[in-house]
């Protein structure tokens, strides 16, 4: 099956439905719609948290438990839904803090701890090609919410954006590594555990021959014992610690 991707649909019924709040408020007489376009949204983001992005739409409207035809009253199809799915997921939360109000690195790292807890919430968020993004009030809203971190900076505004990207490519390529769900139609036949345990042998005699002579001066067990949480917060810190001379000579002096 195909991969879904943002901007597959119609961009400007993507667009009116994000910027719903935004455009004139028709009311019309007679009884209140069964549904709402965020409930549906609610309802996708459920589906998919089960059945990942090759979910279909008679799910969500099984999970709204309405007729299989409803929801498309209120969304043209999954392309678009999907377009309101991601950026519903790019909320901040009520109780975020204010980013320009904290250092830039705790900033940077609060955003990027954010991020790796939305991809092990809803990985099927990293199945989703987001190359051509269709940017609603959510994804503004959480972008404008990282600017914060660079407030106190004197820096342009394209590195801005690079030292941006940089911290979420480190986050979403790590957690696609380790956060990713096995493809339905192609799941492997053994659990993970059992994977490995089966290569064990194999890769004990390798590395006991000597071909592999790096490997074999690899002498603390616990080298292996990796996290997918350890490899991001590794890159990242080691990224920040790079970015750090350069966010220090642009700090603002105080007035």
């Amino acid at each position: 099956m195909a991969t879904p991707q943002t901007g597959a649909g119609d961009p400007q019924r993507s667009l009116e439905l994000l910027w719903r709040e935004f455009g004139p408020q028709h009311s019309k007489p007679g009884p209140k719609p069964k549904l709402t376009v965020e409930r549906i949204v609610e309802a996708a983001i459920a589906v998919a948290d089960r059945e990942g992005s090759c979910f279909g739409m008679r799910s969500v409207s099984a999970e709204l438990g309405v007729g299989a035809m409803t929801i498309y009253r209120y969304v043209p199809g999954k392309r678009e839904l999907i377009d309101l799915m991601v950026d519903r997921l790019s909320r901040i939360g009520s109780g975020a803090p204010d980013l320009g109000t904290l250092d830039w690195r705790d900033g940077l790292e609060l955003v990027a701890e954010g991020t790796w807890e939305v991809y092990r919430d809803h990985p099927w968020l990293l199945e989703i090609n987001q190359k051509r993004p269709v940017l609603g009030p959510d994804s503004l809203a959480g972008y404008d919410f990282v600017l914060a971190a660079f407030a106190a900076h004197d820096l342009p505004d394209k590195e801005i954006n690079l030292a941006t990207t940089a911290v979420m490519n480190i986050v979403t390529g790590t957690a696609r590594q380790y956060l990713i769900r096995d493809s339905a139609e192609e799941r492997p036949e053994t659990a993970e555990e059992d994977w490995w345990r089966a290569q064990a042998p194999y890769l004990e005699h390798a590395v006991a021959s000597g071909r592999y002579r790096h490997l074999g001066r690899f002498s603390d067990p616990e080298a292996w014992d990796l996290t997918g949480h350890d490899a991001m917060r590794y890159a990242l810190d080691r990224f920040l610690d790079g970015l750090a001379p350069r966010m220090e000579a642009s700090r603002r002096k105080p007035a």
